[in-house]
Formats: structure tokens, sequence, C-alpha cells
């Protein structure tokens, strides 16, 4: 079974079209909603409606500085109980435009405990150029300890995916008292592109990347255009896209 860790803080009928979305191209899989905004109230009734667990560890996050959200809905999880099969890191702007999420994990996971658009290493800062790898070198003082290593490694936050009993290796790998101070120090952009990969590989996991022809529409910027997600729409292999956030781009995909 899939598990979505959705993280959103604005825009209430966005979010429903949204979790509309996930649900009805991952017909067997369960939401999780991380409110990452001042807005304590957020989302609670759109979860009550649609069947969506709200995540309580939920609190106010940064623009750009919403790393943790990914570490506390896993905490959460685990405190639960709650059983799952994969954990997929979600963002507001990626919607589905194909079934077959599940089987596509199922085989290309087959062997490997991660799913990512593509796995970086970081062993040298002067010859980084990656803006969240430069962020995590300049306090690299801070996060070695944590780390007790040399390099880092890296990724593209949405769409991460991890097996459940790599996220139970993680979590039992954190120094949480420590991770905790770190949190509330650290100014590193975009963190989760660092911050699980990292303590991933360090569990000794296995990890793959999506094979090229599932990621034409998935990106950092621009966003996804209206004619393009059109043209992928024929195109099967092609399951989500990202960044979906013009408003006539959304309607034509809750519309499929």
């Amino acid at each position: 079974m899939i598990c979505f860790a959705l993280l959103a803080h604005e825009n209430e009928p966005a979010l429903r079209q949204q979790i509309r979305n996930l649900r009805r191209f991952n017909p067997n899989a369960f939401i999780v909603l991380y409110n990452g905004g001042s807005d304590r109230s957020f989302g609670k009734e759109v979860c009550q409606s649609e069947h969506v667990l709200y995540c309580p560890y939920s609190r106010p996050l940064r623009r750009g500085r919403t790393g943790r959200f990914f570490y506390d809905v896993m905490r959460w999880l685990e405190d639960m109980r709650i059983p799952y099969e994969y954990l997929v890191y979600t963002e507001y702007d990626v919607m589905f435009i194909h079934d077959g999420f599940e089987a596509f994990l199922n085989h290309h996971m087959e062997g490997y405990d991660c799913l990512v658009e593509a796995l970086k290493t970081e062993k040298t800062p002067h010859k980084s150029n990656w803006t969240t790898a430069l962020g995590m070198w300049k306090e690299w003082g801070l996060w070695q300890p944590f780390f007790q290593s040399h390099h880092f490694y890296g990724t593209f936050n949405p769409m991460q995916v991890y097996r459940h009993s790599l996220v139970r290796s993680m979590i039992a790998r954190v120094n949480k008292p420590m991770l905790e101070e770190i949190l509330a120090k650290t100014d590193v952009f975009a963190l989760g592109e660092i911050l699980y990969m990292t303590l991933a590989m360090q569990c000794g996991a296995r990890c793959q990347e999506y094979p090229s022809k599932n990621r034409q529409c998935f990106r950092y910027r621009p966003n996804i255009a209206l004619q393009e997600i059109q043209h992928a729409s024929q195109k099967s292999e092609v399951m989500f896209a990202h960044p979906v956030k013009d408003e006539s781009v959304r309607a034509w995909i809750s519309a499929l």
C-alpha cells in the first residue's frame, strides 16, 4: 500500500482538488496531510470530508525551509503503527494523469529500497554548483556531527519513495535530540533533498532512479503548460507531472 505524505499550507479548494486527483489514480493508497502553514485549522475540514489523515505533528514552516515535514510524518506513522509499503514525498504541485503507479513501484523497486528522480553524491564543496548542497556545505560544521560522514547525498524533493522497512531503519538511526537542535538552527534551502537520501544511503539502501520516459513532465521549473500535459496524457508511461501550478492545467487534469 502507498502512503502519500502531502505538504500544503493554503488554498483548501486546490488541496481538495489534489487529494481527489491522488485518490482517483491511486485508489488503494492513503494520504497524510502535513499543514506547514500558520493557520492551524487549515485542511482539517478537508481531511474529515475527504477521509484523509491529518498529521498532528504539523507545524508552521518557512518557505523553502520545509525539510522536516517528511521526518515528522515518518515519526507519526511509526508512533501510530500505521502499516504501508511505500512512503511517497508529495507536494501541492504534483498531479497524476495516469493510473498504474502502485504496479510501477512494485516493478521498478523490486530489489530496491527507494526510488528518486536522480541520486547525487556531494564530496567536495568547491566543485558543487547545486544550491541546496552549497547551503549544506556552508553549515557542514553543524550537520557533520549528525551525519558522522565526510560527504552526503541528494535528490529532487517531490516523489521520493521509500519502503517502510527502510523508513524504520532511518528513524532508528536518527539521534532525535541532536536532529531537533539542528532543525531549530539550520537555514539549508530544500533540506529534504539531502536529509532523507543521506540517511537512506547510510542505512545501506539500494536506490533506483525513475526511468527517463517517466520523467517527461517531472522537473523543478518552468511550470507544466497545458499543451504539454495534453501531449503527455497520450503517453501511459507518464503517470504524474510536476510542477502543476496553473489553474487551467489543474482544471484540465481534474476533468480527465
